[in-house]
């Protein structure tokens, strides 16, 4: 009588490696998802950062009449991939940038940072976040509030 070998047979081990290949592939979509989630919220992320920074500076200037020390200007900065620009809050009294804002096709692009309303008190603000570029398929998203001067609302 024959000895018969234990073990698997050829289609068994077919079988398990198509298995296994399907869950290695299932684990690797996995992990390749949830780092393009974790991309996604850190630009968004970073979008909050900026907006909040931008939002309380100008609220704090805005309320105590200094809204105009402020403006949206055009700054342009090349690199070997070409000529950027970006919309930029400047502190026009100090002459210095405090945030990027956003990028854009042109210098012309910028819009301006605050319109007065009719009231004498109130300014609307508009400020660009993101990638506002034409030719990007991007976010680009505008952020528009009211600012009341506290001196001028509260006295008559």
């Amino acid at each position: 009588m024959k000895q018969r070998q234990g073990g698997f047979t050829l289609v068994e081990l077919m079988v398990a490696m198509a298995i296994g290949t399907v869950i290695i592939l299932g684990a690797g979509q996995l992990f390749l998802t949830t780092f393009q989630t974790f991309q996604t919220v850190d630009k968004v992320s970073r979008k909050q950062e900026t907006l909040i920074f931008a939002i309380s500076t100008l609220t704090a200037a805005g309320r105590k009449g200094d809204i105009g020390d402020y403006a949206i200007v055009s700054d342009e900065r090349s690199s070997d991939g070409g000529t950027r620009h970006y919309c930029v809050l400047q502190d026009e009294v100090q002459n210095q940038p405090i945030v990027d804002l956003s990028q854009v096709d042109d210098a012309t692009a910028c819009p301006t940072l605050s319109i007065p309303n009719g009231d004498d008190v109130s300014h609307l603000v508009t400020l660009p976040i993101g990638d506002c570029r034409e030719s990007v398929d991007a976010t680009c998203d505008q952020i528009t509030f009211t600012i009341s001067e506290r001196n001028k609302a509260i006295s008559p």
